[in-house]
């Protein structure tokens, strides 16, 4: 015979450990996608494109083009935050929620900068009669 009321017999501990880790691992996630994104930027940047061949110089021309298009979409969009909580005290507990919206205020100069650099790889691109 079943009871009639199934209880949890995890530890709120346990469970207050697991909603924490749920909540932190897609933050994790996100994070590792900007670190990825800037990266990629500072590896553009700092390509020698004057010693590059000349498929290679108009793929790079592309790929900075393409870098310009994912930054500035990054920071002209507002990003949408949500946020939950369990927590326990002696035999309380609570559950806590919240919801944000912020604008990217990061590093507006670094589209800035790869437009400058897109600009001296055209130029490059033209020395050699490439058009892009």
């Amino acid at each position: 015979m079943l009871p009639a009321t199934l209880k949890c017999h995890l530890p709120s501990s346990i469970v207050a450990r697991l909603s924490l880790f749920l909540i932190l691992l897609p933050l994790l996630a996100v994070l590792a996608g900007c670190s990825t994104h800037a990266s990629r930027t500072q590896e553009l940047l700092a390509t020698d494109f004057q010693h590059l061949d000349d498929e290679t110089l108009l793929l790079h021309y592309y790929e900075v083009e393409e870098q310009i298009v994912l930054t500035e979409q990054r920071h002209s969009s507002p990003a949408v935050s949500l946020g939950f909580g369990l927590g326990s005290y002696g035999g309380r507990s609570s559950v806590g929620a919240g919801v944000g919206v912020s604008t990217s205020v990061g590093q507006p100069e670094s589209g800035a900068d790869l437009r400058a650099h897109r600009n001296r790889v055209r130029l490059e691109l033209q020395k050699r009669d490439i058009t892009p």
